[in-house]
């Protein structure tokens, strides 16, 4: 009988023992959850704040480029497209790469690996639409140029300023080129990233 009570003792004891073990793996669990989720939510706030910082990019175009149109001559269908692409452009990355912080925090965490994924397609289809679209852009940028140059004669100021304008446009579209590329790789970097995270995360769990 002695024996008996020893041994419920024991397993009382260890049940007690396990129950315990099993509130800290529980503890340990949600702690490493919470902190998971704030390294994917500071992973993505570069490209939360580089949304709002294209915003800005409207105002600056629309006023930047308002001297060339007079100084050169440059017609008003070309400021007006400028604007217009610039605007939807910078519109699209606000819209596209749009994501709550509370997606991280308290959403479920599958789902928003899916909306990831879906942003990182969206965002490779406005890149090559944005690439075509800047490349016209650019070429009839460069066509009121040469043109402005022509119509002040040969020899000019107007054509030589002309020119440098056209070289300047060549210099600044490979440096653009360049900056948006990098900008473009390291957002899907940052999407892989935290997508390989919430899938580790949940292979843990």
């Amino acid at each position: 009988m002695e024996t008996t009570n020893n041994n419920n003792q024991e397993m009382e004891q260890m049940r007690s023992q396990l129950n315990l073990l099993k509130q800290k793996l529980d503890s340990q669990q949600i702690v490493n959850d919470r902190l998971m989720r704030q390294s994917m939510k500071s992973k993505m706030s570069w490209i939360d704040k580089y949304r709002w910082i294209c915003l800005l990019f409207i105002p600056f175009v629309a006023l930047c480029f308002l001297p060339s149109v007079y100084e050169m001559g440059l017609s008003w269908w070309l400021y007006g497209a400028t604007v217009l692409l610039v605007t939807v452009s910078s519109i699209a990355d606000w819209w596209i790469n749009r994501m709550p912080k509370s997606e991280f925090m308290k959403g479920n965490l599958l789902e928003t690996a899916q909306r990831l994924t879906h942003m990182k397609k969206i965002r490779s289809r406005q890149t090559i639409i944005g690439l075509i679209a800047v490349t016209i852009w650019i070429a009839w940028l460069v066509y009121e140029y040469h043109m402005a140059g022509v119509r002040a004669g040969e020899g000019s100021d107007q054509m030589a300023l002309s020119w440098a304008y056209i070289c300047g446009v060549g210099v600044g579209g490979f440096i653009g080129l360049i900056i948006g590329l990098s900008i473009y790789f390291k957002m899907q970097r940052t999407n892989d990233e935290i997508i390989e995270q919430i899938y580790d995360l949940k292979d843990i769990q």
